[in-house]
């Protein structure tokens, strides 16, 4: 198994302390991604189906605000269209949670980008939520907790420094959930 190795210099001696160790990132098919919906659902190019067929995914684990909770649920988009746009070696990895669709036709998936979780960076940045709830639509074929902790201690890091949606001075007061609700 190739390992790869974390460690810090510590003073003039060279003395080098191991802090951790890990296992080299998955790697993932890459997609095209063509279009970012929304903080949390994007198109991609399906080249594997001839003629090649666009489909959509929904970023699992997160909850990103509605695009109209101004300007939370823009500032979420405008995020994953970032990080989707930076340039890459890798491209874009895709990550089935499962085979099965919402009922809006989107996959549930994971976005990797050069060994960064796409849905994990847009936790620690402040733009979503966590979501950890199994759609019941698929019971037990999506559970949604593969990356739990990491997307956590994703939301936790946001929140105690206060980025994003949990700014103090600025902060989202009604989940997206709670906002669809009220807008129907």
């Amino acid at each position: 198994m190739d390992l790869r190795f974390r460690s810090v210099c510590i003073g003039a001696s060279g003395l080098l302390v191991l802090v951790g160790c890990q296992a080299p990132p998955p790697k993932y098919p890459a997609v095209q991604i063509s279009r970012v919906l929304s903080g949390q659902s994007v198109e991609w190019i399906d080249k594997s189906q001839q003629p090649p067929v666009i489909q959509q995914g929904r970023l699992v684990g997160i909850d990103a605000p509605d695009l109209g909770q101004e300007p939370w649920g823009k500032q979420a988009k405008q995020r994953l269209e970032e990080l989707i746009a930076t340039p890459s070696k890798d491209g874009v990895g895709i990550e089935f949670e499962s085979t099965e669709a919402d009922k809006y036709g989107r996959k549930y998936v994971y976005l990797w980008k050069d060994g960064q979780l796409l849905n994990e960076q847009l936790l620690k940045d402040g733009c979503v939520l966590a979501n950890m709830r199994t759609p019941s639509s698929l019971g037990a074929n999506v559970s949604g907790t593969k990356y739990r902790d990491r997307f956590l201690r994703g939301s936790q890091y946001a929140r105690i420094i206060g980025v994003g949606i949990w700014n103090p001075a600025q902060p989202m007061r009604m989940s997206p959930s709670e906002f669809r609700k009220e807008e129907r």
